[in-house]
C-alpha cells in the first residue's frame, strides 16, 4: 500500500514539474534570441564620429520665368519653340500683332501716298512756273525768281510728309512684339492649357540647393565649406559648397509653445552650389552634410572602388541595404587613403566580403545560388 502511494505521489510530482517546464517554454515573456550568421562574411570599417551640420533642401534652378498671355500686345502668333528644347538667350518664343496698330499703319500709309502725290504735283507746278518766268522778257516780269519759288514752295508739305513717315516708323515698331528668351535654358510647355496655365516656362540649365539649417548650427557654417549632397529618393550623392548663409530666419520661424517658450528652433536659409549636375534634377529633395572638422577621414584603400578615372566610391551597409557613396580622394598613406568628402559619421563601409555584394542588394536576404556557386568555384 505504501509502495503504491509513493508511486502515485511520484507521478503527480512529475506531472507538476512537466507542467511548470511547459509553462516556461510556451508562456515565457522572454524572447528567444537566435544568432544571425552572416553568409557574406563582410569586413567593415566604421567611419568615426565627427562634428557635422545637416542642411535639408530642394534643388532649384538659378533662373526661372513663366510667360503668360498679354492681351494688351494684341493677337498672339504660333510658338516658335518646342517643349524640352534648349534655347539661347534672345531666341524668339512667339510674336504678337497689334491689330489696332495694323489698322493705323494702313491708314497712315495711304495718307503718305496721297501726300506724296500732292507734293509731286506741287513740284511740277513750281518747275513749270520757273520755266515760264525764264521765258518772259525782263521788262514783263512782275516777280523775282525768289518770289516765284517762295509762292510755289513745298516746305509745309514736306514737313507734313516727314512727320507721317516718323509716325509710320513708330507704328511699325508697335505692330509686332516678339517675346524672347532672357537667358539660356530649357523650354517647358504645359500639356494642359487653361486660363491659369502659362504659355511656357523657361528654366536655366544651372541649379543650386535651397535649404535651411537650424539656429543651433547656423553659426558653424562658413562660405566655401564642402558639402556632401545626397538625393533622398535614390541616395545619389554629389559634392558642393556653402555659397550663401542668410542671417535672417525664415518667415515661419519658431512657433510659440507653452509658457511663451518657442517649441522649435528657428531655421535659416542656406544656399549650396553644386560641383556637378550629373544625376541632379529640378525639384529633387536633398540632405546635405557639412563636416565641420578639418581632418580628413582615412579608410582602407581596398574599400575604394572606381568608375573610370574620375568617379570613386565605396559601398556602405545602410540599415541592411548596400548603397554607394561617391567620395573625394586625398593622399594615400600606406594601405589607407584619406577621404576629403562623401562620408557620414558611423557609416559602415564594406571593405571586403566572402560573397561579392553590389549596390541595392539587401544583406538580410540569402545569397543567390549563383553567388554561392561562384565562391565555391573560386575556393
Amino acid at each position: 500500500m505504501k509502495k503504491k502511494l509513493g508511486t502515485a505521489i511520484g507521478i503527480v510530482v512529475g506531472i507538476v514539474v512537466i507542467g511548470i517546464i511547459s509553462q516556461k517554454i510556451f508562456f515565457s515573456s522572454e524572447p528567444v534570441v537566435e544568432e544571425f550568421e552572416d553568409p557574406y562574411e563582410i569586413d567593415y570599417f566604421t567611419v568615426p564620429s565627427m562634428e557635422q551640420v545637416f542642411v535639408n533642401g530642394t534643388v532649384k534652378p538659378e533662373q526661372s520665368q513663366e510667360f503668360s498671355k498679354e492681351e494688351a500686345y494684341g493677337v498672339m502668333g504660333d510658338l516658335q519653340v518646342k517643349n524640352g528644347e534648349t534655347v539661347e538667350k534672345g531666341t524668339v518664343f512667339y510674336t504678337y500683332e497689334n491689330t489696332e496698330v495694323a489698322t493705323q499703319l494702313s491708314d497712315t500709309t495711304n495718307q503718305v501716298a496721297r501726300m506724296e502725290t500732292q507734293r509731286s504735283n506741287a513740284i511740277y507746278k513750281r518747275d513749270l512756273a520757273i520755266k515760264n518766268w525764264n521765258k518772259l522778257p525782263e521788262e514783263e516780269r512782275t516777280q523775282t525768281l525768289e518770289e516765284v519759288k517762295m509762292d510755289m514752295s513745298t516746305d509745309d508739305l514736306d514737313a507734313e510728309i516727314t512727320e507721317l513717315y516718323n509716325n509710320l516708323a513708330s507704328l511699325k515698331e508697335q505692330q509686332y512684339k516678339s517675346i524672347v528668351a532672357p537667358f539660356k535654358g530649357k523650354v517647358y510647355v504645359p500639356e494642359v492649357k487653361d486660363a491659369e496655365s502659362p504659355i511656357l516656362k523657361l528654366i536655366s540649365d544651372e541649379f543650386y540647393v535651397s535649404g535651411t539649417v537650424n539656429e543651433k548650427d547656423v553659426g558653424k557654417l562658413t562660405k566655401e565649406q564642402t558639402a556632401d549632397i545626397k538625393v533622398i529618393s535614390n541616395d545619389y550623392t554629389v559634392t558642393g559648397k556653402v555659397d550663401f548663409i542668410d542671417l535672417n530666419p525664415t518667415e515661419d520661424g519658431a512657433e510659440e509653445g507653452e509658457y511663451g517658450q518657442p517649441s522649435t528652433m528657428s531655421s535659416y536659409p542656406v544656399k549650396l552650389s553644386l560641383d556637378t549636375l550629373e544625376g541632379i534634377r529640378n525639384g529633387y529633395h536633398v540632405q546635405a552634410v557639412v563636416n565641420i572638422g578639418k581632418e580628413a577621414v582615412t579608410i582602407p584603400t581596398k574599400a575604394i572602388l572606381h568608375e573610370g578615372d574620375a568617379v570613386h566610391y565605396v559601398l556602405v551597409n545602410d540599415f541592411g541595404t548596400v548603397v554607394r557613396r561617391i567620395v573625394q580622394l586625398g593622399d594615400e598613406e600606406g594601405e589607407n587613403t584619406a577621404i576629403s568628402s562623401g562620408l557620414e559619421a558611423e557609416d559602415q563601409i564594406i571593405v571586403s566580403s566572402k560573397i561579392p555584394v553590389e549596390e541595392g542588394q539587401l544583406l538580410d536576404e540569402t545569397p543567390t545560388s549563383e553567388a554561392m556557386d561562384s565562391v565555391n568555384v573560386e575556393e
